[in-house]
């Protein structure tokens, strides 16, 4: 699995804006072959800081979604960022869920 994570921070006079445009993408993106998750988040501290997540079954599928016209609507809110984004791609080999939560507290009980 690839995880695809976008950081920006978009000015407030086109916040609303790059959420639409970046909002609009969601239902197309996780109807895409490959695609397993897209979410979009607002950062808590920083109202202007958006997130953006994507889980690719593969990287071919990836690659496909990079080169899409829908991608180029992901480029525009690069472009607008006033800080420096942050994009990261993520290959995941395992993941795990509650199980490695309970594990941890097995094996470091608090005293």
């Amino acid at each position: 699995m690839i995880v695809f994570s976008l950081s920006v921070v978009v000015p407030r006079s086109r916040r609303r804006d790059v959420v639409h445009s970046v909002g609009a993408l969601l239902g197309h993106t996780r109807a895409t072959p490959g695609c397993m998750d897209c979410r979009l988040y607002a950062d808590y501290e920083d109202s202007n800081a958006i997130m953006l997540i994507e889980e690719w079954a593969s990287q071919a599928a990836l690659d496909r979604h990079l080169a899409s016209d829908a991608y180029r609507t992901l480029v525009s809110a690069i472009e607008v960022s006033t800080k420096p984004p942050r994009i990261h791609f993520d290959d995941v080999v395992q993941r795990g869920g509650l199980e490695v939560i309970a594990m941890a507290r097995q094996q470091h009980p608090e005293t």
